[in-house]
């Protein structure tokens, strides 16, 4: 029952790991053909740099889920997406900016965003599971493999450290010797 119990969390963290992938992909690959149209409507919205920023995004957007479908680098690969997913939901889906149908349109992306980014976080906390990159890096013991080439030297045994007698006092032996 515990290895049932095993595989089926490991897979519903794959089954999660695609997902989060899911959400990324797509967006990434229509940013990948229009990184300038990405770099201008950040400019528009006043971010700094929105070149930079947008090859930057574009790159992270592209990179990081195919690292989450492998299970690859847990926590990185999870930081680089959620800095991504803050900088375009705080700039491009600025709800309050908006009012009547758009601010609702607005409103539903940035919660939806913000439930990715609970996934994201999740991810990070919890690690990609034994169905990835990381898990057969481990193998199934949970253990790091060891390094190839360096041979693990058996420890020696020891022997245990030999305890000093305590030393009486001579008044304390006086009243030994007296009682008997």
């Amino acid at each position: 029952m515990g290895e049932d119990r095993g595989s089926g969390v490991n897979g519903i963290l794959l089954l999660n790991r695609l997902l989060l992938a899911g959400c990324f992909l797509p967006v990434a690959i229509g940013r990948l053909s229009n990184i300038s149209g990405l770099a201008a409507a950040l400019t528009l919205k006043g971010m700094p740099y929105g070149d930079v920023v947008a090859t930057l995004i574009v790159l992270a957007e592209v990179f990081g889920p195919l690292a989450l479908i492998f299970g690859f680098a847990p926590r990185l690969s999870a930081s680089v997406l959620i800095a991504a997913l803050v900088v375009t939901t705080g700039t491009q889906h600025r709800f309050w900016d908006y009012a009547g149908l758009n601010r609702q349109t607005e409103q539903a992306v940035f919660l939806s965003h913000l439930g990715v980014l609970a996934a994201l976080l999740f991810y990070a906390l919890v690690g990609p599971g034994a169905w990835s990159w990381q898990g057969w890096w481990r193998g199934l013991n949970g253990k790091a493999k060891p390094a190839k080439g360096k041979k693990r030297q058996p420890s020696r045994p020891r022997a245990p450290k030999p305890r000093p007698t305590p030393v009486r006092p001579a008044a304390e032996e006086e009243e030994l010797a007296d009682a008997a």
